[in-house]
């Protein structure tokens, strides 16, 4: 599944106003993006809240504490977030474990790299990790995460 595309393009995804409407929201963690597995839901909502919060940091213009919150947060995702569903894919049997972990541990190493420059005002290096964050809800989340939430149904229905 995943996000839809539909006339409106992006308005499933990204936080489009519409008539007096205030824009308050980057992303909207919806439904198409839930796997339908509490924690993991409850977890990766987290992700889309941090992003958000972010973004609105920034439109404030309180870009050192955006940065701050950003860096100390995403690092506890990243750590904690990863650990809870590689432990989670290893108590159903999932077979693409391995896999999944080589992906959280790709994505683990390239914010750590950027994470030092962050702190230190480096503004390419801030943008490329949020953007990296919105990519991976879109990709990771709605489209790798699902195989193994069909892989749990399916197993959980036998």
């Amino acid at each position: 599944m995943g996000p839809q595309s539909n006339k409106n393009g992006w308005r499933q995804i990204l936080r489009c106003p519409g008539k007096g409407e205030n824009m308050a929201n980057l992303f909207n963690f919806d439904d198409e993006f839930k796997l339908g597995i509490e924690a993991a839901d409850i977890e990766h909502g987290r992700l889309v809240d941090m992003l958000n919060r972010t973004h609105e940091m920034l439109l404030a213009g309180k870009r050192e504490e955006a940065r701050a919150y950003f860096n100390q947060t995403l690092s506890d995702y990243v750590h904690t977030h990863f650990q809870h569903e590689e432990q989670f894919l290893k108590s159903i049997g999932y077979p693409d474990l391995e896999n999944h972990h080589k992906v959280h541990e790709n994505f683990r190493k390239s914010f750590e790299e950027r994470k030092p420059l962050i702190a230190n005002a480096d503004d390419t290096a801030f943008r490329d990790a949020l953007s990296d964050v919105f990519v991976w809800i879109i990709n990771h989340i709605g489209k790798t995460d699902r195989k193994y939430a069909k892989f749990y149904f399916e197993q959980k229905g036998k």
